[in-house]
């Protein structure tokens, strides 16, 4: 069991003998795994200069870059709690997950602190002045210590801070990385999330490929310019954005360069599954998990019949599907998901509050699912965005994907509207081709009527540019709620 995550890389890398291959691809150059540990050295050797302590929590508002992946690796070395957090967030966003942090210092990208430093709830820096420190030899070992807090996605109400000790990485789940040494990698899901942080990180100090690292935020167009100059073998993203890149000229010469393209973070969509199935085969992902556990289960799309199909557990943990009665139910029958965890980490309110970690538990994980006859997790929503129209539970996924069937739907969300006249009815919002007009309302509303229970087709529509996503690409339902109101 890791004593210090940092120092385990380290030894790892060496026994490879990976030393002076590439391991991060940022700011058109290259770094090597000896540079990016002699930079994490010196970054440790700023963070104690400072004055901070063993435990102390340190606030990353950084882009992705090497700046990045010093720090983190720093923090852990030094034997603090490294916090990422996403620098595309509003002030108002950044100050609640400062609060929420309580950090003692916060390293950030010159525009960042700014913002930081006019509020005044922590003092900041930047990664060059650590960076410029003399580099720190020893490495603080305690598996049991914190090593990193993440936010969770806060689809649901304010994000908690989850938390990670050392020995912590050893016990998680997830599929093995594709990435191996000359493979190329690059995540579309930054490192202030647990899968960017897996996929970028971790996949190139464990599994030795060399990890791309963008600053600017990755737009399709972006991506690709990106797959295309460094040869991109290893792609990890939400579906949301693989729909998008879908769109961008460009998108079939990158893609069919592929090894292997992971999807997570949110549902994989009837739809775009018969858009990247044909192109990427059994090369695509379909991965599920949790921040407060890691990955729980994964699987290949053209394995299945179903769109709903993820795949089997990883590790062999235990699974049950628990019905509205607390009691468990048979193969095929819908409820919540259980898993047996080797760790869950609870998300707290505040950084002073944590860690709250419990071992060998029962994870509830919130969603709908089901298990089938051959032990494949199937997954059908959350529970807490069932919405109950006329007394009857209606799942927005299967509205969802009956709207997004049509030829024109990009996405499309729905949630319960409260009507004038007291009643409760749906209301859909769609991101369309061109812009929405009624002939397409009227489409989509007769799509639903033939295909669904009265109770769940929707009563009217919204047309978006974008439906409203955290950075990991979850879609916000709260807002779409604040945003919907009262029927006028």
């Amino acid at each position: 069991m890791p004593e210090n995550v940092t120092r385990s890389m380290r030894e790892h890398v060496r026994e490879q003998g990976w030393d002076g291959n590439v391991a991060f691809i940022a700011d058109e150059r290259s770094w090597t795994f000896s540079q990016v540990f002699e930079g994490a050295a010196r970054v440790a050797g700023g963070y104690l200069a400072a004055g901070l302590e063993r435990g102390d929590r340190v606030l990353l508002a950084l882009p992705d870059g090497i700046e990045m992946v010093w720090c983190v690796l720093g923090a852990w070395q030094a034997g603090l709690v490294a916090v990422p957090v996403n620098v595309q967030m509003s002030e108002e966003d950044l100050a609640r997950d400062v609060r929420t942090a309580e950090p003692a210092l916060a390293v950030a990208d010159p525009e960042t602190a700014s913002r930081l430093d006019d509020s005044g709830l922590v003092p900041t820096t930047g990664a060059d002045k650590l960076v410029a420190a003399a580099p720190e030899t020893a490495f603080c070992d305690d598996g049991d210590a914190p090593a990193l807090a993440l936010f969770t996605s806060g689809t649901a109400g304010a994000p908690k801070l989850c938390f990670f000790r050392h020995r912590s990485f050893a016990e998680m789940d997830g599929p093995r990385p594709a990435g191996v040494p000359g493979t190329v990698g690059f995540s579309v899901s930054r490192m202030c999330f647990l899968g960017g942080l897996g996929s970028s990180l971790f996949a190139a100090l464990g599994a030795g490929q060399a990890s791309v690292l963008s600053r600017r935020w990755p737009t399709p167009a972006v991506v690709i310019d990106l797959m295309r100059r460094h040869g991109v073998t290893v792609l990890y993203s939400a579906p949301s954005f693989l729909a998008r890149l879908l769109l961008e000229p460009g998108h079939a010469e990158v893609l069919g360069k592929l090894r292997q393209a992971t999807c997570a973070g949110e549902v994989l969509t009837a739809r775009l599954r018969e858009k990247l199935v044909p192109i990427l085969g059994d090369r695509l992902i379909n991965a599920y998990g949790a921040t407060e556990i890691g990955g729980i289960a994964a699987g290949r799309p053209v394995d299945y019949d179903v769109p709903s199909a993820i795949g089997h557990v990883w590790g062999g943990h235990p699974v049950r599907i628990i019905g509205a009665d607390g009691q468990e139910l048979p193969s095929g029958e819908r409820g919540e998901l259980h898993i047996r965890a080797p760790f869950v980490t609870r998300g707290v309110a505040k950084g002073s509050l944590g860690p709250d970690q419990r071992t060998d538990t029962w994870y509830r994980t919130g969603d709908l699912a089901s298990i089938d006859e051959n032990g494949v997790i199937h997954v059908h929503g959350r529970l807490d965005d069932v919405e109950v129209i006329g007394g009857q539970n209606v799942v927005p996924g299967e509205v969802e994907r009956l709207l997004e069937s049509h030829p024109r739907v990009l996405e499309a969300a729905v949630s319960a509207v409260r009507r004038p006249a007291g009643d409760t009815s749906l209301r859909a919002y769609v991101v369309a081709t061109g812009d929405g007009d009624e002939s397409l309302a009227g489409a989509l509303i007769e799509l639903a009527k033939t295909h669904l229970s009265w109770y769940k087709v929707p009563h009217d529509l919204i047309w978006l540019d974008a439906l409203p996503r955290n950075g990991n690409g979850k879609v916000l339902r709260r807002k779409l709620r604040e945003e919907g109101g009262q029927f006028a």
